[in-house]
């Protein structure tokens, strides 16, 4: 292609032939969660916190290149991890991966959990930020959610025999 444009792969071309990523991702699933068909009545009822990122630095020579390296040789990346408090159940994180929001960049779907932290691998500055930007709303959805959970046949005879015992408790006390 001479004049630039969509290559036959569906990656940009510039006018002198170079490849370029596209900057958008293919769509997600569907925006309603299935997750929430997961909830049973062993479901806990937990509310999930996470607090500002930890960002790493990763260096990395340029494929194909050999010593002696410049540093135009090399690539930055940086790893942003979140730790959840307290660890979240399974279904929490499938909430949280499945919040129907953010942007085609910047998806909850797109964190790595290894059951103890959220991560995923950025290049710029502005993304981290999105990034964390986006995480509190979709803790909020993934709480939320999780929340609704608690509608399970046990987890409301559970909450019917805690009003009874505190009846009981105080009507002893008299």
């Amino acid at each position: 292609m001479s004049e630039g444009g969509l290559g036959s792969r569906g990656v940009l071309e510039s006018p002198r032939t170079e490849r370029v990523m596209p900057e958008t991702k293919a769509a997600g699933p569907s925006p309603r969660s299935r997750a929430r068909d997961e909830c049973t009545d062993q479901t806990p009822a937990v509310t999930v916190r996470v607090g500002p990122p930890r960002v790493r630095p990763h260096v990395v020579p340029i494929a194909g290149k050999a010593a002696p390296l410049t540093k135009n040789d090399l690539v930055t990346s940086f790893l942003v991890v979140w730790q959840p408090s307290p660890p979240p159940p399974p279904l929490w994180i499938r909430f949280l991966q499945e919040a129907p929001f953010g942007t085609q960049l910047v998806r909850a779907q797109d964190l790595h959990w290894d059951g103890k932290y959220l991560s995923i691998e950025l290049l710029n500055e502005a993304d981290i930020e999105a990034f964390a930007v986006e995480m509190s709303d979709w803790v909020e959805y993934a709480n939320s959610e999780l929340s609704q959970c608690e509608k399970s046949p046990a987890a409301l005879a559970l909450k019917e025999a805690q009003k009874r015992a505190l009846e009981i408790e105080n009507r002893l006390r008299r």
